[in-house]
């Protein structure tokens, strides 16, 4: 290995990582927007669309599409940062869910490769900007690219999500779930509870009413404990959030939970009415060993 000291880390993600802005803060941590659709109009996401604006389009019947950011786009954020002597570490929504992590691939090919580590983190919303935090924490505490990276891409393994949905209908609109996944949650009154795995959004179980609904992910998350960091995320329904983080903070007193609504994107495909769960949990000890 080089004796030569390392350049600095900056971590570039997406806007699906829903990561709140307050949390970023002077974190040396940057967010490319991917573009929302509506009525034949483009909106940056978190940027020139407000979530009210959002649901009123829905409301008002108006089906949103969603595109990833350009590979331009994300060319002038890495040499931006390349040219001010940082090295990067992109994180990105799950490539099976969006093709947002293939144009931060071919941008950094273009602009640096050997400089620029790519990290598929096969998830979405604040679940992976868990990850995107602990990596950009690490990058303003020193750590080398390759530090900071390899944590990035061990920690996705820790990834947990599960959400309770009205319907499946805005996934399926979405081409994120099949016509016959969609039939599944279709029952009167049948509210479909989800789970990201390997990358892609499945159906877990259906259950009968929203309360119970409710119980039955409460019951998945605090199986999952002890967790480091979680987030309880939901679009249009705070009651419900709270319910379920406040159950949460019972299971595990010293859990690191925060709640807040979901971004205009992820919303797209949940719905109004989702609440779910995202974030790590901690790593399981290796028998023998340290923990994995």
């Amino acid at each position: 290995m080089s004796d030569a000291p390392s350049r600095p880390v900056y971590v570039v993600t997406d806007s699906t990582a829903d990561i709140p802005p307050e949390m970023i803060g002077d974190r040396p941590l940057t967010v490319v927007p991917l573009i929302v659709e509506i009525a034949g109009q483009s909106y940056r996401d978190g940027i020139d669309l407000s979530r009210d604006q959002f649901l009123a389009s829905l409301r008002e019947g108006h089906f949103p599409r969603t595109s990833q950011p350009s590979i331009g786009t994300f060319q002038e954020v890495y040499q931006e940062r390349i040219d001010r002597g940082y090295d990067i570490v992109s994180i990105h929504i799950s490539s099976a869910l969006s093709g947002t992590y293939n144009s931060a691939h071919a941008a950094a090919q273009a602009v640096a490769p050997e400089r620029i580590r790519l990290i598929d983190s096969h998830s979405v919303s604040i679940t992976f900007g868990w990850i995107v935090l602990e990596a950009a924490d690490m990058a303003a505490a020193g750590k080398s690219l390759d530090e900071v990276a390899a944590h990035a891409e061990r920690r996705t393994g820790d990834q947990r999500l599960y959400a309770v949905l009205e319907t499946l209908e805005y996934l399926h609109r979405g081409g994120r779930i099949g016509r016959s996944a969609l039939l599944l949650g279709s029952a009167l009154q049948i509210k479909p509870i989800v789970q990201v795995r390997d990358g892609t959004v499945e159906p877990l179980e259906r259950v009968r009413t929203m309360r119970r609904a409710i119980d039955r992910l409460v019951t998945l998350v605090t199986e999952q404990c002890p967790w480091d960091h979680a987030a309880v995320f939901h679009f249009v329904n705070p009651d419900a959030a709270e319910a379920v983080a406040a159950r949460l903070r019972e299971a595990q007193p010293d859990i690191n939970v925060i709640t807040g609504q979901i971004g205009t994107v992820v919303a797209t495909y949940g719905g109004p009415g989702l609440v779910g769960v995202g974030g790590l949990v901690r790593p399981r000890a290796v028998e023998g060993g340290d923990p994995a």
